[in-house]
């Protein structure tokens, strides 16, 4: 069989090594995040996928759904100004994943990896989506964690992030009650991730959030300090 391209979803630390023997192989990649658990190993893999002129994909769904893309483009038409501050949160009913030391490869760390647990398992969303509809490059962060006593995981999350002269607040939690892939009453799930995004500009501000299982639960909106005001139906 001829293979196009190699999906990696192996181990968060064996990341690096699958995605070079891929490239090296002429494979295109798709790789699951968080991309790798080390920065340098990040910057190679990049840096390796543009001298062989293979894709080399993480995948961050929600950056090409349709919402994201009008909210890039509101960015970008500079309709808040230059952007100054985003708050963004993702509490999710995932206790059953990271409280339970049963699920080795999402509560312990390997290779190089300073623990392991929500923060990387889940925030690469999140910061994925802001650091694409921002276009900001981040130079510092601040972290703190809270750990589960059962499985030594973090499964709360804090953090500044230092982008220039703008800033990006980090909340997440897995311990909303409940289970986001539990299957009640045919195809709906017992409980969603909430999701958060406040973008804050000079000249206005962009919000997006809502209940990642219900799409009407949420919209995207645009408030302008001239008194505009645009709004996109649906949370999706």
């Amino acid at each position: 069989v001829e293979l196009d391209g190699l999906l990696v979803c192996t181990t968060h630390a064996s990341h690096f090594e699958v995605g070079m023997k891929g490239l090296s192989a002429g494979l295109h990649i798709m790789m699951e995040k968080p991309m790798t658990t080390d920065v340098d190993e990040a910057r190679k893999l990049a840096a390796a996928a543009a001298k062989s002129g293979q894709t080399l994909m993480v995948n961050n769904t929600a950056n090409w759904r349709s919402q994201t893309i009008a909210a890039l483009e509101m960015v970008q038409n500079g309709s808040i100004g230059e952007v100054q501050h985003v708050a963004c949160s993702m509490h999710s009913p995932l206790l059953w994943l990271f409280d339970d030391p049963v699920n080795k490869s999402w509560t312990k760390p390997s290779g190089s990896m300073a623990g392991n647990g929500f923060g990387w398992g889940q925030l690469p969303h999140l910061l994925a989506w802001v650091l694409k509809v921002c276009a900001l490059e981040p130079t510092s962060a601040y972290a703190v964690m809270g750990t589960s006593e059962r499985s030594g995981a973090d499964m709360l999350d804090a953090a500044v992030i230092k982008c220039g002269r703008a800033s990006i607040a980090v909340s997440g939690s897995a311990c909303v009650p409940g289970n986001a892939h539990e299957q009640s009453g045919g195809d709906v799930h017992s409980v969603g991730k909430h999701i958060s995004f406040r973008i804050f500009g000079s000249a206005g501000m962009i919000s997006y959030e809502g209940d990642d299982q219900q799409p009407t639960s949420g919209a995207l909106e645009m408030r302008a300090r001239d008194g505009t005001h645009t709004r996109r139906d649906g949370f999706y």
